[in-house]
Formats: C-alpha cells, sequence, structure tokens
C-alpha cells in the first residue's frame, strides 16, 4: 500500500526541501502540505472528504497560528491531536527536541508515533517513516536519553504536584493555578518549589521548557 505523507511545517524551504528528498529517496508522495493556520485548515478539509485511507503526517511542533493565541508557538500538538481522530498517526520533526517534547508529543494526550530531531540526518526521517508506516512507533535514539530522564522526574511527582505541573502555563499566575486547583496561592508556591527541585530547575520558565511545555 502506498503511503501519502501530510507535511506541516511553517518554514518554506525547509517544506520543499523534505518533500524532494523524501520523494527522491523513497516511493513515498508528499499529497498535501501547510505552512499556515489557513493552508492546515484547507488540508483537513480535503483529508475529511478524500478516498484515500492511508496518510502519515510529518508535523512540526513550533507550527504558528495567529488564531490561537495560547498555542501560537506549538500548535504542532494540536494538529497532531485533531489530525489522530482520522485515523492518521504523525511523526514530530522539530528542532524543540528536549526530553520534555519528546514525552509530551508521545503521550496519550498528543499521540504522536515518532519523534526526530530537525539536526538529525534526512535517513533518519525516512527510518521514522517507514516504522510507522509498517504500524510501529520509532523515536531517534539520541533523544531516548532525554526522554527517559524526564520520565523519572515526572514518576517522583506526586498526585498534587501533577495537578499543579500540568496546571503552569507560560501565561498564568500562580493565583491562576490555586484558583483553578482550589488552593491558596501560598499552597502552590509550595509545591513549585518541590517541583523545580525535583526537576533540577529555578523557576518556572526552566520547568516549563524541560517539561516541554513551551
Amino acid at each position: 500500500m502506498t503511503h501519502n505523507i501530510v507535511l506541516f511545517d511553517d518554514h518554506t524551504l525547509l517544506r520543499n526541501g523534505i518533500k524532494n528528498w523524501i520523494e527522491t529517496h523513497s516511493d513515498f508522495k508528499i499529497k498535501y502540505e501547510a505552512g499556515t493556520f489557513e493552508d492546515y485548515k484547507d488540508v483537513i478539509d480535503k483529508i475529511k472528504t478524500s478516498k484515500i485511507n492511508s496518510y502519515i503526517a510529518i508535523v512540526d511542533i513550533s507550527f504558528k497560528t495567529e488564531h490561537h493565541s495560547q498555542h501560537e508557538e506549538n500548535y504542532g500538538f494540536e494538529i497532531i491531536k485533531e489530525i489522530r481522530e482520522f485515523g492518521i498517526p504523525s511523526i514530530v520533526y522539530s528542532s524543540h527536541d528536549s526530553g520534555g517534547f519528546v514525552e509530551r508529543a508521545v503521550s496519550s494526550e498528543i499521540g504522536a508515533k515518532g519523534f526526530v530531531s530537525k539536526t538529525a540526518d534526512e535517513s533518519v526521517l525516512l527510518a521514522a517513516i517507514n516504522a510507522v508506516a509498517e504500524g510501529g512507533t520509532y523515536i531517534q535514539a539520541e533523544l531516548v536519553s532525554g526522554l527517559l530522564e524526564v520520565r523519572d522526574i515526572t514518576q517522583t511527582f506526586t498526585k498534587k504536584e501533577k495537578l499543579v505541573a500540568d496546571s503552569l502555563t507560560l501565561y498564568n499566575t500562580n493565583a491562576d493555578v490555586g484558583a483553578k486547583l482550589g488552593i491558596t496561592e501560598k499552597t502552590v508556591v509550595n509545591y513549585l518549589t518541590m517541583l523545580y527541585d525535583k526537576a533540577g530547575v529555578s523557576n518556572k520558565i526552566q520547568f516549563l521548557e524541560k517539561m516541554g511545555q513551551i
């Protein structure tokens, strides 16, 4: 069965390079591609009406959109979740390749089937495509240690610490987190102190970066 690639990346030159390399070195074809939010919605509409039932998506996490300010820098996660509803498996191809980003991408919440850094050779991306096309998963070998480190850290979180960690965003305050969880701001600060210590960081931005949230 021939698999068609759907490519979501807002960098035109890189998108063209991926397309040319894949189609030159394999039998895979780039069926659709999107570089803007409008392009993305158009591709989704085409997929909905397509008679083709064999797609694999390559998605850049940092796909940007002005329509969803909360996810402006990392809308790729939302793309992966939406196209998963159509049975389309995704491979993340991104320069955001820390353990936290890998962990979040392959989590049950997001559901990516592969992860390859943009610093990797194109042959690694093709290996990921082949693995996913055969129904498997693929994480670039160099990224596994970072993934395992983050998993080890998150396994030390208590249930309440995890609730606080999951509630953090770049834009909300400790008071916002407290209001959402029904706890005081002081209690939030206490939980954050423990979370930062476990993650080996000293502030919220470092924590969110390590956990793949920004």
